[in-house]
């Protein structure tokens, strides 16, 4: 059954998809869980790569939000520790500069989307609904 969302409201708490957002800056990752949660999103919050790969519920991710750069290991180095675990929901990376170098990484990393700070209008938003609508045509019935 395809998770339906109208008027704000997913049909089944159940159904409601799992955002992770990564981010090392406390603000941002406050701003980020309010803003999706508005969207009915049930989204978790971590400071770095370490916290992510420890949470139990990384299984049930359907779409990830990360900083390029974290301490300890940047995104990429996250999301290699995630295929190396056989997961790979949709990435959206926020970065301050998009620049063509780190956008073919993002490419060849698997990135689903580079998405440049300040995030204006609802881009945010807009891109994890693509990516969760993407990723769940892609899967199988």
């Amino acid at each position: 059954m395809v998770p339906v969302f109208e008027a704000g409201v997913w049909e089944t708490a159940e159904a409601r998809p799992l955002v992770m957002v990564v981010n090392d800056d406390a603000a941002m990752r406050d701003a980020l869980q309010f803003v999706l949660r508005l969207e009915g999103l049930d989204v978790h919050v971590h400071a770095d790569g370490a916290a992510l790969l420890s949470s139990r519920d990384l299984p049930r991710t359907k779409c990830l939000i990360l900083k390029d750069r974290l301490p300890g290991m940047d995104a990429f180095e996250v999301l290699e520790q995630l295929r190396a675990r056989a997961l790979s929901p949709p990435a959206i990376l926020l970065t301050s500069v998009a620049s063509p170098a780190l956008c073919g990484k993002a490419q060849a990393a698997g990135i689903w989307k580079v998405l440049e700070k300040p995030i204006l209008d609802n881009r945010l938003v807009e891109a994890v609904a693509d990516a969760l609508a993407d990723h769940h045509a892609a899967k199988p019935t």
